[in-house]
């Protein structure tokens, strides 16, 4: 059935910069993009904050607009497009990878009214993390960003984001104990290896120089996810939903295999690249520019109720919505 503009997003991110200090092994956003040819100038602040304007008019609230990139963090004006966000009536969260956060930092957050930050913590093994994140320094930094944020807004909800690497893996049930203990964590999310950004698409990728990162002993892999699963069914405060932990499972065992039954969500979505492109999946045509149209507008258009109508026939089995997509109870085969 053919989707109309009749939608309501359902997601949206605003990726607002491509820049991070950090050169980890799983992401090669910190090189020049390889699909961008002549670079735009970024959006400007009030640029931003007319389009979160014209998101307030065609959303449900509440509603939760995510900000990352890239480091976030990194974009000058960042937290003062959070607070006019506060201010529109969004629940906002970030995402980061805690290493610009020192006391003043925190302190800053804090003011802006910022409801929920995710860190990224791949392990609980310090030369582990600063070597997946390739530069020292980075676990101390996280583990202090944690502990200032909580100094300055007790209520900030903060969550850490791990992913299954080669590497980390023995190390990540002695993350979940530490971060289950941890009454300044509300939460520890997981999401599944993908093929590093800002690389050319390669379906093979686990099978080169990038496959590094991938499980050699993908059965160690999904044992630990099973042990994970039974934590969260004992109380742990694991952020996924089981079915998403159990299409994991699913992936690691055979990621050729792994297959959506139906439509996936992104029809709902409102992607904002740190250009200021505006996308509902990044595998169909931009539908605008948020630097010389209305968000509202180009929602409502004809040209986004096309993209709507794409991502209906889609029979891509895309690797991606395993980490993105909200549905998985009735919509992936898990297990």
């Amino acid at each position: 059935m053919a989707v109309t503009s009749t939608t309501k997003p359902g997601f949206c991110c605003f990726g607002i910069t491509d820049k991070c200090m950090l050169r980890c092994k799983m992401c090669e956003k910190w090189k020049d993009d390889i699909y961008v040819k002549d670079r735009q100038d970024p959006p400007n602040i009030e640029q931003w904050k007319r389009c979160v304007s014209d998101l307030a008019g065609i959303v449900d609230f509440p509603f939760e607009l995510n900000l990352g990139g890239g480091e976030a963090l990194m974009f000058d004006g960042l937290l003062d497009i959070v607070r006019f966000s506060v201010d529109k009536g969004f629940n906002t969260s970030i995402a980061s990878n805690g290493y610009l956060i020192d006391e003043a930092m925190a302190r800053r957050i804090a003011d802006s009214g910022l409801k929920s930050i995710s860190i990224s913590m791949d392990s609980i093994d310090e030369p582990i993390h600063d070597f997946l994140r390739g530069r020292d320094g980075v676990y101390r930094r996280a583990m202090n960003a944690i502990d200032y944020l909580h100094k300055y807004r007790k209520d900030i909800y903060i969550n850490l984001c791990c992913v299954f690497y080669e590497i980390n893996q023995d190390t990540i049930l002695g993350l979940v104990e530490w971060a289950n203990k941890n009454l300044k964590i509300g939460s520890i999310n997981f999401m599944a290896a993908m093929q590093p950004n800002n690389t050319a698409l390669d379906k093979n990728w686990r099978d080169g120089e990038l496959g590094a990162i991938w499980p050699k002993d993908t059965k160690k892999t999904v044992a630990i996810i099973q042990e994970i699963i039974d934590l969260k069914r004992s109380g742990y405060r694991i952020g996924n939903p089981i079915s998403q932990l159990m299409a994991f499972q699913a992936y690691y065992k055979n990621p050729g295999e792994f297959v959506k039954r139906k439509q996936c969500n992104l029809d709902r979505c409102v992607l904002v690249s740190s250009v200021g492109d505006i996308f509902l999946c990044y595998d169909f045509a931009c539908v605008g520019n948020i630097k010389k149209d209305s968000l509202l507008d180009v929602w409502y258009s004809e040209k986004a109720d096309k993209v709507r109508n794409d991502i209906a026939k889609c029979t891509n089995n895309c690797h991606h919505l395993i980490n993105c997509f909200d549905e998985f109870e009735k919509d992936f085969v898990a297990g």
